[in-house]
């Protein structure tokens, strides 16, 4: 292969990566950015829904509910505003970002801390206990999520399937309502870990729409001062690395943790595999700069020769010097090992089926989610062609599947809300597209929402 041909395959590639022949205007995707930042009225109460939703999802463990309410949220509006504003220097934009965006987080703190407050379920399951804990994994997936919703929303066919994804894949909804959890329990293991996960999210996913903004040549809407625009990079490598720091030592923290527990596991599986000992049971304890493995074991008792081997194994085979050796045992006679070891079997496989079923309901739940999904895609395809004829001033649509839930009604509804992005939108217009949206897709709850 010659010079020539690597060139051509280059340039090639080159070109299918190039972002400039599906770009909107500008300042049309600015304008869009502007409308989205917005937190009043319908984006407001839509809000407040999402973080009910996602509320009661991580109350009661169910994935499939989480994911609904962060389909719905919207906000990642003020979000890419704050950062588009900062690349663009636009300083209205900003103010009005930063704005709607404490609104958003005061509204969203506000209503899951009633909603935990009043809710009979108190225990935090593991949904809850999963947002407490962020690392520098929660980081790559903010920013490639926001690099992801950024670029959909430069192009001129807006990607509501992008868009739709990265609301899942960042989870901007679920830190916050736990935070709102940690509120209502006065709990600040709970409120300060979701707080900072849904700092680290909001960072990133901003911080790539800067990136973008600034990659694209986004136009500025102040003079170009070369200060101000040093003073603004230096503001935002700031935050970038204040926020990181921490996810990184939280990280390290984790992989140290997975390693030793690795390593333990291994010592236990190698060192008590005895003819007459069974392992009933092994954990780790830690207080301050003391660690110790205790193993649990019944049947014929191990001398001090053998616990002292097994001692100086750990240190040596499996580089486990700080721990020490804890074997605690029992007194059955060693004739019942076998019972024992069946018991045991028993108790293992039970829970294994227990915990098989519940993750092959999630699985289920999730699978149904996404045929619900992929036919509202579908549908769209097709309204698409067919509303751009009937209504021209009709830029962009998308149905998504809500569940609405009502104050003073124990059942919720299930509701169909179309998305519409509709140039100079009048009532009358609006109701004779809700109308022939309903009939259309046979579905009589739907709501039309202007994006």
């Amino acid at each position: 292969m010659n010079l020539r041909t690597v060139l051509r395959y280059l340039l090639t590639l080159f070109d299918r990566l190039d972002l400039q022949r599906e770009r909107a205007e500008p300042a049309e995707t600015i304008a869009a950015i502007e409308r989205d930042a917005e937190f009043r009225g319908v984006n407001l109460w839509v809000l407040i829904c999402a973080v009910l939703v996602a509320s009661v999802g991580l109350n009661v463990n169910s994935t499939a509910v989480i994911i609904g309410a962060m389909l719905i949220s919207p906000l990642m509006g003020p979000i890419v505003g704050i950062g588009v504003s900062l690349a663009t220097y636009d300083l209205a934009l900003l103010k009005k970002s930063a704005k709607n965006f404490g609104v958003a987080v005061a509204f969203s703190l506000a209503t899951s801390a009633v909603y935990f407050a009043l809710s009979p379920l108190k225990e935090p399951q593991s949904e809850l206990l999963a947002r407490t804990s962020p690392t520098v994994w929660d980081v790559l997936i903010a920013f490639f999520g926001g690099l992801a919703g950024i670029i959909a929303a430069t192009s001129r066919e807006k990607k509501f399937t992008v868009i739709a994804g990265v609301a899942i894949a960042t989870a901007l909804m679920p830190p916050l309502c736990t935070a709102g959890y940690g509120i209502a329990r006065f709990s600040g293991t709970f409120f300060f870990g979701a707080l900072y996960l849904f700092t680290i999210n909001a960072v990133f996913i901003s911080t790539a729409a800067y990136i973008v903004a600034q990659i694209l040549r986004f136009p500025n809407r102040d003079v170009d001062d070369p200060l101000r625009r040093r003073r603004v990079h230096r503001l935002v490598l700031a935050v970038v690395v204040v926020t990181m720091l921490p996810s990184l030592y939280l990280a390290w923290q984790l992989v140290e943790s997975t390693i030793v527990q690795q390593r333990v596991r291994a010592f236990v599986q190698n060192e008590f595999t005895l003819p007459r000992t069974t392992v009933v049971n092994y954990y780790l304890t830690e207080h301050g700069d003391s660690a110790v493995v205790h193993v649990i074991v019944v049947g014929e008792p191990l001398d001090s020769v053998q616990i002292a081997e097994r001692k100086e194994r750990l240190a040596t085979q499996y580089g486990l010097q700080h721990y020490h050796l804890d074997v605690v045992q029992g007194g059955a006679p060693a004739i019942s090992t076998d019972r024992l070891r069946a018991e045991v079997l028993e108790d293992f496989y039970r829970r294994s089926e227990l915990k098989l079923r519940s993750m092959e309901d999630s699985l289920r739940a999730l699978e149904q989610a996404l045929v619900a999904y992929r036919k509202d895609e579908h549908l769209t395809a097709e309204l698409v062609e067919e509303v751009t004829v009937l209504y021209p001033s009709v830029r962009g649509i998308a149905l998504r599947q809500a569940v609405l839930f009502h104050p003073t009604v124990a059942t919720p509804d299930t509701l169909t809300i179309a998305l519409v992005e509709i140039e100079r939108p009048t009532s009358t217009t609006l109701r004779q597209l809700e109308r022939w949206l309903r009939t259309r897709t046979r579905r009589p709850n739907l709501r039309v929402v202007v994006m």
